[in-house]
């Protein structure tokens, strides 16, 4: 299963859907995202912190489990570079004008489509909408 930046957010710090998020993943035997993911996901925790929703600690621990995955492997990430982000333009041009797909959901996108990930899993509308034109399956 492929992971967005929406869905990692929710599992991993606590939010209205996480317990459907969990009770969806706990169908997936591994999960696949972006390198591009670490960054996202430290910039959304960065965000809660700012709003009190976590503290730096809570922030950290969750940055300390994601890294644990990662390195074990629960979590494997794809690494970015110049082919993938071409075939993230592909992509916004594929799906235009019917979806106005922003950067990173297309370079999403793009890495998906590179490895064999079994179905994607976002809440963003936009992505979703890009994938369905794109024929690629949707968990949940």
């Amino acid at each position: 299963m492929y992971l967005d930046t929406s869905v990692v957010v929710s599992l991993y710090a606590r939010e209205a859907d996480s317990d459907k998020f969990e009770a969806i993943a706990a169908d997936s035997d591994g999960f696949f995202s972006s390198e591009l993911l670490r960054a996202e996901i430290t910039g959304a925790l960065l965000a809660k912190e700012k709003n009190k929703i976590i503290t730096p600690d809570l922030r950290e621990a969750i940055l300390a489990l994601f890294d644990e995955h990662v390195s074990d492997g629960t979590v494997r990430l794809i690494p970015l570079n110049g082919l993938v982000v071409r075939e993230a333009v592909k992509v916004m041009k594929q799906v235009h004008p019917e979806v106005l797909l922003r950067t990173l959901d297309a370079i999403h996108l793009a890495t998906y489509l590179s490895v064999d990930a079994g179905p994607l899993f976002t809440r963003d509308r936009r992505m979703k909408e890009a994938a369905r034109k794109l024929g690629i399956p949707l968990a949940g």
